[in-house]
């Protein structure tokens, strides 16, 4: 993707409701909003997952785009989330959208380029399921359990989040999970420590089978796109 190509976005998030019932009322709003003028003055598209959406515009459109929005939305009778809506303008900006954060990238050599990585919020809340996976209340299971769950996870979110520069989320959360899991095991087992020694990569991974994530995933050469 050219990282020179100009563009305004208008990122609008939802509220807590089920995906169906979101896309039942958001397609009212998707057909006014492709029959607009401004929409077509504006060259805007519309992308949408349930009634989290973008609308990609001109330069110096936004504002426009962003108004019509408003004004359709209330026409039909739904709501905004305002504190979650904002215009941003590419490729100075950047935003989050079903998890990742779109914007300016960098290849190796250090060459610019638009395109996507894993967003702040999703790493957190990854890390936030396998403090979970490795609390104490599942001290009673077997350590063969606990890394089948906590694997359910990392394959789960490491087969959504392939996208773009991943190795440094990867990294992070490779080793979020060895320290959980090795804490998990020495209080199991009622003793202190980190359990580095106790449990090195060797026994995480070839004994117990914990996943890896790819952390070694090609990036972008000088001049490639996304």
């Amino acid at each position: 993707m050219n990282p020179d190509l100009q563009a305004e976005v208008v990122n609008c998030v939802g509220g807590e409701v089920s995906p169906l019932l979101a896309n039942l009322y958001f397609r009212r709003f998707a057909l006014a909003w492709r029959r607009s003028d401004v929409a077509r003055r504006a060259d805007a598209h519309l992308v949408n997952y349930a009634d989290d959406f973008v609308l990609c515009c001109r330069p110096g459109s936004g504002e426009a785009v962003l108004t019509k929005m408003r004004e359709l939305m209330g026409r039909l009778g739904l709501t905004v989330n305002e504190e979650k809506t904002r215009l941003v303008r590419m490729p100075e900006g950047s935003f989050d959208f079903l998890g990742y954060t779109f914007g300016r990238q960098y290849a190796r050599g250090g060459k610019p380029y638009l395109g996507t990585r894993p967003s702040k919020k999703a790493l957190l809340r990854v890390l936030g399921r396998i403090h979970d996976e490795t609390s104490r209340r599942w001290n009673t299971t077997s350590p063969e359990k606990r890394v089948e769950e906590v694997n359910r996870v990392l394959r789960g979110w490491c087969g959504y989040f392939d996208q773009g520069p991943v190795f440094k989320a990867y990294r992070v959360l490779r080793c979020y999970t060895e320290r959980r899991l090795r804490r998990w095991l020495m209080k199991k087992r009622g003793r202190r420590g980190t359990g580095y020694r106790q449990y090195p990569d060797e026994y995480l991974y070839g004994t117990l089978g914990l996943y890896l994530p790819w952390t070694q995933k090609r990036q972008p050469a000088v001049g490639e796109g996304v």
